[in-house]
């Protein structure tokens, strides 16, 4: 099942950290779409606005530096329109960041 986040829980991301805990949080969002001859999992995250955030993870891309268990790779995050297709290429956290803030300001002032 998919994870949406409501109008509420965008207002509620008030800081940086808030919205950057929402993308470390990625493999709570629910997975979209599994391809296991290839080791992918899809991760979607749907937005008020009928926008979707995606976490791509491959098995095997995991880093464990120094044998610890913080896991220091990322998965490759996409952005998706309202219209439900997803756009070409990777894009930065940054990039997904400033969606949620932007969207937290249009949902502000209706």
């Amino acid at each position: 099942m998919v994870l949406e986040l409501t109008r509420q829980d965008v207002i509620a991301l008030t800081n940086e950290s808030k919205r950057k805990a929402v993308l470390a949080d990625w493999r709570s969002w629910g997975i979209w779409h599994k391809a296991p001859e290839i080791g992918l999992s899809v991760y979607r995250l749907d937005l008020p606005d009928g926008s979707f955030f995606t976490a791509s993870w491959y098995e095997g891309d995991d880093f464990f530096p120094g044998g610890g268990t913080h896991n220091v790779n990322r998965p490759r995050y996409n952005f998706g329109g309202a219209d439900g297709k997803l756009k070409a290429g990777s894009v930065a956290e940054s990039v997904l960041t400033d969606k949620l803030k932007e969207l937290r300001k249009e949902l502000l002032a209706k």
